[in-house]
């Protein structure tokens, strides 16, 4: 049987206060998704399956984080397996990636430590399908009050930034994304869901894949417009010569354009730009073939020099306005279409599309139901027709890009943190104002930063979200078995037993125990040798406690086994082979595998069974504290009641020195004991208040003979003689 240990009079040394609780459980998370977003789409790839670059916040060490996919509704997707995504995160930031089939899913996380799970987050609704960058004019951009249609399916999507009025040439803030409703502004210029809503709706039914707009469409731009801007040259608006507004912004109308392919392309990669324009080109302008095809040309080969990437594109054929046509657009947009090797597709003929237009040149949904009153479903079933499978299998997407991974060192003097990102790129700038490669924070806050690579595509670093404190507190310990309590730095277990302490750490912050030699890192551990233990409290972000906590612990020998004596006909005595150290030694007897009420060395018995017994020793520490141990049981000891002697026993039977012992088998109170001489003479008398026990009288006095002892009591008189022989 192991021995157990008792301590006794812990004291409580101060109450332990933390703002996040140091214990094991805490409903404070300990993982969270930082990235992606909700409504992020991934481009796919022509398998059907694309990358999803994921992050996000670690708050307290653990040993690895897994992912996996699962479809938002049966048949959105294909579910994966988790997967593990990243070892032994490090700084507080975990990164990774996790590959899937084209669906609509809900990105889980787990975090392990220990070999268990103990944190879980979820993003809903995050999607690998097709992202379209749509762009020219009007009937592109799209107006509010046309009878838009938003797209019913939860998985058609669009940016939602708005950058219509300030016309920023700055990176678009971190990505946010909406379901496409009727009124909905598809970032960052897209005025309602125009004909988009439909389509997405039209694309998801088709292939099974959710769909991102983003809309980069100007209205009332020419193709020399888009050429000028592109060119770094003030664009002209030909409807306001001679006003105020006859300049477009600076970099527009090209700029959104080239923005939205450097960052959101990067980000969640891209199958195609949607081009629907020429009806300015037509009217007023009547631009030649040549021209038009040039400029088109010129537009498609900026965008990838722009990017170092080769973006598909996909031209609508479109001239319409004030009721004309221009075979010259229509060839000119051939023309680029069908160059060898391209990767530019064609998109619908609209010409003969919704034929007299919602007004002069534009799309719309009337209320009525008549033949052609619904020109931007139409519209969206023209595009569908164009993205067909054919363009799926022969176009060459854009797969989103990797997130720059960013390393977290704590400072030398564990209050601050050291921020470094890739040597990879051309421009850094956090949040925080810094345009350089490495920081150094020493406050909470969440960190971020936007790199570019030499060609302007950009790249966000995972946020880092520091908590305070950044430097640990010094750590507490405590018995396993009393977490809510400090424990006296001195402490005690028997040999064949061990001692179960844990750590008291914020929340952010583990455990590392210096054992001889050796660290470990752990909340809890099991020490079973004499020695001196420290721990100290180390950070997600490696910074350590300014002072370790440290405890003593003493482990006491092993309590030797004790044997069994006879040593009188209803006494039994333990005795211990060697000295236990401890104070006091006391036993514990069994008869027949039950307890007996007795603890001392020495027993009376009497019932015939085995017997065995165990010793228990109390050892102290200089603090009280008290510690008992045990031996093992001895091996057991045979005892039978002898019937023939009336209930009294007197040894030695002959005395050599005059000492003997008296036992009874009963327990006699008031007690006479006396000694005669054989001819009647009282020797010795004596009164015992309980004879309960064995006890010992000296005759050594009395010369050699025989004798008669007497024992009396209420129901009891019984007389043996002895001899006395020396």
């Amino acid at each position: 049987m192991r021995n157990r240990y008792i301590l006794l009079n812990l004291c409580l040394l101060s109450p332990i206060f933390f703002t996040k609780s140091g214990f094991a459980q805490s409903n404070e998370p300990i993982i969270k998704i930082t990235y992606p977003e909700s409504r992020a789409i991934f481009q796919r790839e022509n398998d059907n399956t694309s990358t999803i670059y994921l992050s996000g916040s670690v708050y307290q060490p653990v040993d690895s984080v897994q992912a996996r996919v699962q479809a938002e509704e049966t048949g959105q997707g294909l579910n994966t397996n988790w997967v593990t995504v990243q070892r032994n995160p490090q700084g507080g930031i975990f990164q990774g990636s996790i590959r899937a089939k084209g669906g609509w899913y809900r990105l889980e996380v787990q975090a392990f430590a220990g070999g268990k799970v103990v944190s879980a987050d979820v993003v809903r609704k995050v999607g690998i399908g097709e992202v379209f960058i749509i762009t020219g004019q009007s009937n592109a951009q799209g107006f509010q009050n046309y009878g838009a249609v938003g797209a019913v399916d939860d998985r058609v999507n669009c940016v939602s930034y708005d950058n219509s009025t300030a016309n920023s040439l700055a990176d678009p803030p971190a990505p946010s994304f909406q379901q496409l409703t009727a009124t909905s502004l598809i970032g960052p210029r897209g005025q309602s869901a125009w004909c988009w809503g439909v389509l997405g709706d039209l694309l998801v039914k088709q292939y099974g894949v959710p769909v991102l707009f983003i809309n980069t469409a100007w209205a009332g731009t020419t193709i020399k417009n888009w050429h000028d801007s592109a060119d770094g040259i003030t664009a002209k608006n030909i409807f306001a010569i001679g006003t105020p507004d006859e300049n477009f912004p600076a970099g527009m109308p090209y700029a959104n354009l080239v923005i939205a392919l450097r960052y959101y392309c990067s980000l969640q990669g891209l199958r195609a730009v949607l081009w629907q324009q020429g009806e300015t080109d037509n009217i007023p302008l009547h631009s030649t073939r040549q021209a038009y095809a040039n400029d088109m040309q010129y537009i498609v080969n900026k965008t990838r020099s722009d990017t170092e990437r080769y973006p598909a594109w996909v031209l609508a054929r479109s001239s319409y306005n004030l009721g004309q046509v221009s075979q010259d657009i229509i060839q000119a947009q051939n023309d680029v279409i069908n160059t060898y090797n391209n990767n530019v597709f064609a998109g619908p003929f609209t010409d003969n599309i919704q034929i007299p237009r919602f007004d002069e040149v534009h799309f719309g949904n009337r209320a009525t139901n008549n033949p052609g009153d619904k020109g931007l479903n139409d519209l969206a079933q023209a595009w569908l027709t164009s993205l067909n499978a054919v363009f799926f299998a022969s176009s060459r997407p854009l797969p989103p890009l990797p997130q720059p991974v960013v390393t977290v060192a704590c400072g030398t003097t564990n209050n601050s943190l050291t921020l470094t990102l890739p040597t990879l790129y051309n421009s850094y700038r956090w949040n925080s104002g810094q345009a350089t490669r490495s920081i150094v924070v020493n406050k909470p806050g969440v960190y971020r930063a936007i790199l570019k690579d030499r060609i302007g595509n950009t790249y966000l670093s995972p946020a880092l979200d520091v908590q305070n404190p950044i430097q640990p507190l010094t750590p507490t310990i405590s018995l396993a078995s009393n977490p809510g309590k400090v424990v006296d730095n001195q402490q005690q277990v028997c040999a064949d037993s061990n001692l179960s302490i844990i750590a008291n750490t914020s929340m952010n912050s583990t455990g590392v125990w210096s054992l001889s030699t050796t660290n470990v890192i752990s909340r809890t551990i099991t020490l079973n040798k004499t020695g001196t233990y420290s721990l100290q409290a180390v950070n997600v972000y490696g910074c350590k406690s300014p002072q370790p906590a440290t405890i003593s612990l003493t482990v006491r020998p092993k309590v030797p086994t004790p044997s069994i004596a006879q040593i009188g006909a209803y006494t039994l005595q333990a005795v211990l082979p060697a000295p236990t150290g401890g104070q006091p030694d006391l036993f514990d007897w069994q008869r027949a595998g039950e307890m007996i009420p007795q603890n001392s060395a020495v027993v009376k018995v009497v019932v015939s069974a085995n017997y065995l017994v165990r010793a228990k020793t109390t050892f102290s520490l200089a603090n009280s504290n008290n510690l008992t141990c045990y031996s093992d049981y001895s091996t057991p000891q045979a005892f039978i009641f002898d019937r023939s002697n009336g209930g009294l026993s007197i040894y030695p039977n002959p005395s050599v020195d005059g000492v003997v012992t008296i036992e009874t088998l009963e327990d006699l109170a008031n007690a006479g004991v006396e000694v005669f001489s054989l001819s009647g003479q009282p020797l010795f008398s004596s009164n015992v208040p309980l004879m309960n026990e064995r006890k010992s009288i000296d005759l050594s006095g009395l010369a050699q003979g025989v004798y008669l002892v007497r024992v009396r009591s209420a129901g009891f008189d019984v007389s043996k003689r002895i001899i006395i022989n020396r």
